[in-house]
């Protein structure tokens, strides 16, 4: 028995699901962003192993932003990820780390909390757009999001066991 499948999806389909994917760019790139920054910019007693942990979530999301970014590509959308302005809000919201008026443990620890709540506002729109494209019957974009929530996931995962200390 063979399975059909679709070479190119409904136009309209692929409308919505870019158009969810949009978002998803936007949240990843400003996360990579915030994340290369605190890579170099992490101080105090725990700064090799955070120095470290930053770095190889900043490598994984430049990779991410590169698949998402051709998925809205396939779907004959422009990749777009600065159109909203969500990067530079992200930007405003992660620069509270870097005060050097506070110790440099302290400033570690809002560089975790910011990455903890940038992953999981990443969570929500990979969420969002999962069901965009479950409901256009997009599962090459359900796939990825699946994909994205489960690194987002592990990272979460990763950043709250760090605060615990």
């Amino acid at each position: 028995m063979s399975i059909a499948t679709t070479l190119h999806p409904p136009k309209y389909a692929n409308s919505a699901a870019a158009q969810s994917l949009q978002p998803v760019l936007a949240n990843t790139y400003g996360l990579y962003l915030a994340t290369h920054n605190y890579h170099w910019n992490v101080e105090g007693p725990h700064f090799m192993a955070l120095h470290t942990l930053f770095e190889a979530q900043y490598n994984e999301l430049f990779l991410a932003i590169d698949l998402i970014a051709e998925r809205i590509r396939a779907l004959g959308d422009y990749a777009l990820p600065f159109e909203d302005g969500n990067i530079f809000q992200i930007s405003k919201m992660t620069s509270n780390a870097l005060n050097k008026e506070v110790a440099a443990n302290d400033r570690a620890n809002r560089m975790v909390q910011n990455l903890v709540d940038l992953n999981e506002a990443v969570i929500k729109v990979c969420g969002a757009s999962k069901k965009v494209a479950q409901n256009v019957r997009d599962d090459e974009s359900e796939d990825l999001m699946i994909g994205r929530i489960t690194t987002h996931q592990k990272a979460l995962w990763m950043l709250e066991s760090i605060l615990k200390i």
